[in-house]
């Protein structure tokens, strides 16, 4: 289990995207043991091999991805899972920063016949000089979840 814990130093990151799909069916995406792993953490060139998920407040994931040579294991624990509007969870990347767990929130607001996706990713501050490798490994999240609920 990867506690949610208040960061001491933490460095924001925040990406919102709209989509012309219900809040509802964005939501399920989210929480979707059998699809989460397409998009999710997803890379164009990775291949999704792990992908164990418990979807509930209390419930851990891990979600592993052949990149090459490495496999990229993002390990976490929702703490938060509120219909159809808020997920919160806590993930770290294995063997890299389990020593530091981050705090992603995700808040899903309907928009005339579709939604808004705001992902706010609370990191230690040590991270501050990856911010625009976060920002756009969150739009590649987004543009795999996108991608995913057109299919």
């Amino acid at each position: 289990m990867v506690e949610f814990r208040k960061i001491k130093n933490p460095f924001y990151v925040k990406v919102t995207r709209e989509f012309s799909i219900s809040a509802n069916k964005v939501f399920d995406a989210w929480i979707d043991p059998e699809g989460i792993g397409n998009w999710l953490f997803s890379t164009p060139d990775g291949e999704n091999k792990v992908c164990e998920v418990d979807p509930r407040e209390g419930g851990n994931f891990r979600i592993g991805e052949q990149r090459g040579d490495e496999m990229a294991m993002h390990v976490g624990t929702y703490h938060r899972i509120s219909r159809p509007n808020q997920i919160i969870f806590s993930y770290y990347m294995e063997p890299i920063s389990d020593d530091l767990p981050s705090n992603v929130t995700v808040d899903i607001m309907e928009n005339g016949d579709g939604c808004t996706v705001t992902v706010t990713h609370e990191i230690d501050d040590i991270w501050s000089e990856y911010e625009e490798s976060a920002v756009n490994g969150w739009n590649m999240i987004f543009d795999g979840l996108e991608k995913y609920l057109m299919d």
